[in-house]
């Protein structure tokens, strides 16, 4: 089922048509008619940047035009504009994501050795003010164009004839590099982020074979030729760091494998930075199906890194979800290559506190995994979990995680409605509403929030707008705990729900049907219920250890 393009309102001081045809495939675009009229629209409300209420907001600002401005009080008043004007943009844009450039000043270069350039500090006042504006509001965030400008080389990034022929002032790869920045962002804030990065050893996290070159033959190192792998190791590091979770999908011998990753001195990664290794001489498809099954996750949240081409299509043939990016056959590219990883499918609008304890989530999945597979029946197995779940209304701290969640989840999730933060927000703050979050933990480790549930209500009616739940603790009747202390609640109202089907939902099909709704109608798929809470009899669930609900 083909979703609705976002609608997104691209802002610039240049001439962007050739940018936003470059994205039109993807989004929508709103440009403003007439150049450089991007300050008049920020700072009219009636402008029609409101009135077609995007679903994110670009501001790309390029400092082509400083060549023209008389001197630095002229300069400074440039800024002082474009920052009224976005102060006023922020002020009415409290709901989409906004992408804010920082600026390179195209200072006219025509000065003697000894006089003073402004460049500089107007770049810096630039950048800390659009800092600030991140730092205090939660949907605003930096394109560093600045840095990609430096990465390209200004004479290979800009135009002189473009700018003169049609006020844009990209050349072709500059326009290019543009648009890929703002897709890159667009796509943190709308699609899903990868998961679990799954890496092969051998000329891919050092170089040579370990099964013939042994732990001190392999090359590694943190200077000279070894430093290729060193550098990778590290940038890898910094991801998991960041909320992405390692594993490793090596043919090899375990224990000579296991030698270099605990013995070599110049190894980054250690078996703790790795949540699960399969180690054998098994198909590597077969090892990422394995590992999806194990960590609770579908195969479209996995990356597979591999030196070895034939590996590759076999996994993109037999795991076709998942992304299989070539390595590079020069290995000085490698430090690059993995920067391209991030940008492209890992890196996030933000890291939350729960992001950074992924690689131990996952690593207790396989726990319970395990569990399950040595209990009697799924009772037996939440028994031995000793689980908990806490159900209450969502408080301010929690909010970010919410929109998060409601913005990823796709497989448990009935509706699959995406709202901003403060959307959420708003809905929260109606009394007749609520928004409740759910946390569960057990024997081997707290899971977080890992529940959304949006309830819309009127005096006789509970309608359930939004319930999700992440993947990673399906199967263990959570929904029937949540929907069992919410339907207590609703104290004899009728309590609605909906299944509005999407490519990624099938999971939760039946959900309704499994937890004793009534089917009230079923058009091609998309099915409304009911369930009445009149003389409701709560249902004890004596295999978890504790029930906690906060109304």
């Amino acid at each position: 089922m083909a979703e609705t393009k976002k609608k997104v309102a691209l802002l610039s001081n240049v001439t962007v048509d050739l940018i936003a045809a470059k994205l039109r495939q993807k989004y929508e675009f709103y440009l403003p008619e007439g150049f450089d009229t991007w300050v008049q629209e920020a700072i009219n409300p009636s402008s029609g940047l409101y009135s077609s209420e995007p679903d994110a907001v670009v501001v790309l600002l390029d400092g082509t035009e400083a060549r023209s401005w008389k001197g630095r009080e002229d300069a400074v008043e440039r800024i002082e504009l474009w920052e009224q004007a976005l102060s006023a943009l922020i002020g009415r844009n409290s709901a989409s994501p906004l992408f804010l450039t920082t600026i390179e000043i195209r200072e006219n270069r025509i000065a003697s050795f000894s006089e003073r350039r402004y460049r500089i500090e107007l770049e810096d006042r630039w950048y800390q003010f659009i800092q600030s504006k991140a730092e205090e509001k939660n949907n605003v965030y930096i394109i560093d164009l600045a840095d990609t400008i430096a990465e390209t080389g200004r004479k290979q990034f800009y135009s002189n004839k473009m700018w003169y022929m049609s006020s844009m002032p990209y050349s072709r790869d500059g326009l290019n590099v543009v648009a890929r920045e703002i897709g890159r962002a667009l796509g943190a804030a709308f699609t899903s982020r990868k998961k679990i990065i799954a890496l092969d050893l051998d000329n891919t996290l050092w170089g040579g074979v370990i099964g013939e070159d042994g732990v001190e033959g392999i090359e590694l190192a943190d200077h000279k030729e070894g430093q290729r792998y060193y550098d990778f190791q590290r940038q890898l590091l910094e991801m998991k760091n960041r909320g992405i979770v390692l594993a490793v999908n090596s043919k090899n011998n375990p224990e000579d494998a296991e030698a270099a990753i605990q013995g070599h001195p110049s190894m980054l990664l250690r078996d703790d930075d790795f949540v699960c290794r399969k180690i054998n001489w098994e198909n590597k498809a077969a090892n990422l199906k394995a590992m999806e099954s194990e960590l609770n996750l579908t195969e479209g949240g996995f990356i597979f890194i591999d030196d070895n081409p034939v590996e590759r299509e076999t996994v993109k043939g037999e795991c076709p979800e998942a992304t299989v990016p070539d390595l590079p056959t020069d290995t000085a590219e490698l430090l690059t290559f993995a920067e391209d990883i991030w940008f492209d499918y890992c890196r996030p609008l933000r890291v939350l506190g729960e992001d950074l304890k992924k690689t131990e989530m996952y690593r207790s999945e396989a726990r319970r995994k395990q569990e399950m597979s040595e209990s009697l029946n799924i009772d037996d197995y939440i028994t031995k979990l000793e689980m908990k779940v806490d159900i209450h209304r969502m408080r301010p701290a929690e909010l970010e995680r919410v929109t998060q969640l409601c913005n990823k989840t796709n497989q448990f999730n009935v509706t699959t409605k995406r709202y901003t933060q403060s959307e959420i927000e708003a809905i929260a703050a109606d009394s007749n509403n609520a928004v409740y979050v759910a946390y569960s933990s057990d024997r081997y480790g707290d899971s977080g929030l890992i529940s959304v549930i949006i309830l819309l209500c009127s005096e006789n009616e509970v309608k359930i707008d939004t319930f999700l739940m992440s993947c990673r603790v399906m199967g263990r009747k959570l929904e029937n705990v949540i929907i069992n202390e919410l339907a207590a609640h609703c104290e004899g109202r009728m309590l609605l729900g909906e299944f509005i089907p999407t490519a990624k939902n099938l999971p939760v099909k039946e959900l309704y049907d499994r937890l004793g709704f009534s089917l009230v109608s079923d058009e091609g798929g998309h099915k409304t219920y009911e369930l009445s809470t009149l003389n409701y009899e709560k249902e004890q669930f004596e295999s978890y250890k504790e029930i906690k609900f906060e109304g």
